[in-house]
């Protein structure tokens, strides 16, 4: 399974990170990455505004990446495709697995599940 989540970031733009389970789950890799993203903003940064907004979440049941990958941004994320199950002196794949051709659908479920880890986080710096 693959999570996208799409985020704003600190200019309100769009940005999409990828998890999934590799040799920790992708909610865990998920709340980590929330952990290391918002630990870096003070009380007062947080309080003001809404850093790191999530505005969309779907999942694929498509595999993720088959190379221990954490999490990745979706503008890396073919590449990771095109290097999957290889060395790293050989070639890339000749026929990688396509992000493109992934279907990707909401989930209400862990769509609350990461706002839920994601609340968690911000009341927790807020305290």
């Amino acid at each position: 399974m693959i999570v996208r989540i799409t985020f704003l970031d600190e200019q309100k733009q769009p940005y999409v990170m990828l998890f999934g389970d590799s040799y920790k789950t992708w909610d865990d890799q998920c709340q980590e990455y929330f952990y290391d993203k918002i630990k870096w903003y003070d009380k007062t940064t947080l309080t003001k505004r809404e850093l790191f907004g999530i505005q969309k979440v779907e999942v694929s049941r498509s595999k993720w990446v088959m190379a221990g990958l954490k999490c990745c941004g979706e503008e890396t994320f073919q590449e990771e495709l095109n290097r999957e199950w290889c060395q790293d002196n050989e070639p890339d794949n000749l026929k990688p697995r396509q992000y493109a051709k992934m279907n990707f659908e909401y989930n209400r479920k862990v769509e609350e599940t990461i706002c839920d880890m994601y609340h968690r986080r911000l009341r927790h710096l807020q305290d």
